[in-house]
């Protein structure tokens, strides 16, 4: 027993140094490694014609005599990852989908066109024209018409995110249906500086309105959980907490979670079961699915 423990410390050691970045190997990688794949079903599917147009589904393995057949219930979560709108792959993130599948949650991971191939705001369409496939083909791919979505996402990720659920636009122009239920959004830019030169060749010729979810929150927003770390120095916590002040102004219903001595990467890693112990944002997560859906 002690040494059965004591290679779980070791291996939860070597997981959070791979995550402070003191090894080549993608982090993303040593954590979908390690946890088991058993508790859902993955199906790859094109949503479009680009080879980036494509996405992952993961259901819940419902078992007929065991009360996870009540996870067939809840309502989906689409994730969309971060990378600068320059890199990122759905396959990167099944250690987000296996803990969102944890909680009894369907998941979809799109992945989208990148820059330079793609320029605002052709990315967000994509995830919309993601979600509208799915829509359409929900019946064989959940088992059950798609009434509500929750949107969630990381970094750039959390900005598209939070741009569908702020700005309707994207979604009509997909003849999306679905009523988003929620929002999280973690460690997202949602007041992007357009003349940053990381930013501007991305948001060419836009309007800080356009850009911005935090100038396009709309009356009827759904629920938002807003999750950022302290000692992110990747995207600033201001994001978040501007993000929030404006959604409390307009009367919508947000949760801030602000954690301390936690970094970019950090706060993300932390979903993974192995690593939950740096910060309580699975937790929250948790909390907040619990309480809305």
């Amino acid at each position: 027993m002690k040494i059965a423990k004591a290679l779980l410390v070791l291996s939860t050691v070597l997981i959070f140094l791979i995550i402070a970045g003191c090894s080549s190997m993608k982090s993303t990688d040593v954590l979908n490694f390690v946890l088991p794949a058993s508790g859902y079903v993955k199906t790859t599917l094109h949503y479009g014609s680009n080879p980036r147009q494509s996405l992952d589904v993961y259901k819940p393995k419902i078992e007929e005599n065991t009360e996870t057949k009540a996870a067939n219930n809840k309502t989906p979560i689409v994730f969309v990852y971060g990378g600068a709108w320059r890199k990122g792959s759905k396959e990167d993130y099944e250690f987000v989908a296996h803990a969102l599948v944890g909680l009894g949650h369907t998941v979809i991971v799109p992945d989208y066109r990148l820059y330079p191939e793609a320029e605002f705001p052709e990315f967000v369409n994509d995830v919309a024209e993601a979600m509208s496939f799915v829509e359409q083909n929900a019946t064989s791919l959940l088992g059950k018409p798609l009434k509500q979505v929750i949107l969630m996402g990381h970094s750039s990720g959390a900005h598209t995110a939070a741009l569908l659920a702020t700005d309707p636009q994207y979604l009509n122009s997909r003849n999306v249906k679905t009523e988003i239920a929620g929002l999280i959004a973690i460690s997202g830019p949602y007041d992007l500086p357009l003349d940053d030169p990381e930013v501007k060749p991305v948001f060419k010729n836009v309007s800080e309105k356009e850009a911005n979810p935090v100038f396009n929150i709309r009356p009827d927003m759904p629920p938002v959980l807003l999750l950022h770390g302290e000692k992110d120095e990747r995207v600033l916590p201001f994001h978040s907490k501007r993000f929030a002040k404006a959604l409390t102004t307009s009367g919508a219903s947000v949760t801030l979670k602000i954690y301390p001595s936690v970094n970019h990467t950090r706060i993300i890693g932390s979903l993974a079961a192995p690593l939950r112990f740096l910060n309580d944002s699975y937790s929250d997560i948790d909390a907040f699915l619990t309480r809305i859906d």
